[in-house]
């Protein structure tokens, strides 16, 4: 960043302990477990057709003007959706990230709290009874500051759109996705020293998903990403 001064890493004091942090997700944790599994007749009841919880932790290779930095994303949000006539899921999500910016000179981590919000159409479609195809389309947007220094006046934001496609196999209570998605992120961090621009490096991901069906309705997945996106997903379904 030109004309930036050198701060090193750590500078600073965060305002949010980590075990701070820690305990806010597990409370979050705690109340979308009863919210998914322990509140069925409520869920059923309620104007959407699913709810999830999802916990992620992924990194990124994000493109600057000048090099490529690595972003470290953590996690945890609440999504619901509600499903059409015609079979088609319409979705909305909301969530918190803590995110870390890495490069590879001699230049600091950089560390941001924030926020997101998204929205996604998803069809699946039925070939036999074992075996299903998936299509996704979903756009997101996030946004944060700076955090760890008081005396940094930075803010960051992007927007990311993707389309995803899979193929499913059902086995008994466990259902296998391996997909392929493209993604594409466009944003900036502005500070004092001006507006740095970047975009995603790669935008290809392949990844696959595990469903293990712990109710008719609901289940649990763990899922697995790499290209674009590399690290992994725990999510918390429950869909009528």
């Amino acid at each position: 960043m030109p004309g930036a001064k050198p701060r090193s890493v750590g500078e600073g004091a965060d305002p949010l302990p980590s075990g701070s942090r820690r305990a806010i997700a597990l409370r979050v944790l705690r109340c979308g477990l009863v919210l998914l599994f322990g509140l069925q007749a409520g869920i059923a009841n309620a104007d959407w057709s699913g709810i999830s919880l999802k916990i992620g932790d992924t990194d990124a290779d994000w493109k600057f003007r000048d090099e490529n930095r690595e972003a470290q994303v953590s996690e945890i949000s609440i999504q619901i959706e509600d499903r059409t006539d015609s079979g088609l899921a319409v979705g909305a999500n909301i969530g918190y990230m803590d995110l870390r910016l890495v490069a590879d000179t001699d230049i600091a981590t950089r560390k941001f709290d924030g926020q997101f919000f998204g929205i996604y159409l998803r069809q699946d479609y039925s070939i036999t009874d074992n075996m299903s195809l998936h299509g996704m389309f979903g756009f997101r947007y996030a946004s944060g500051n700076e955090s760890g220094d008081p005396n940094i006046n930075s803010d960051i934001s992007w927007s990311e759109t993707g389309i995803e496609f899979g193929v499913g196999f059902r086995f008994v209570n466990l259902r296998i996705m391996p997909f392929a998605a493209w993604s594409n992120v466009d944003g900036d961090i502005s500070d004092d020293d001006g507006t740095q621009i970047f975009e995603l490096e790669d935008p290809l991901t392949q990844g696959i998903r595990f469903d293990l069906y712990v109710e008719q309705t609901a289940f649990v997945r763990l899922e697995f990403v790499d290209g674009s996106r590399r690290g992994g997903y725990l999510v918390f379904v429950r869909r009528y």
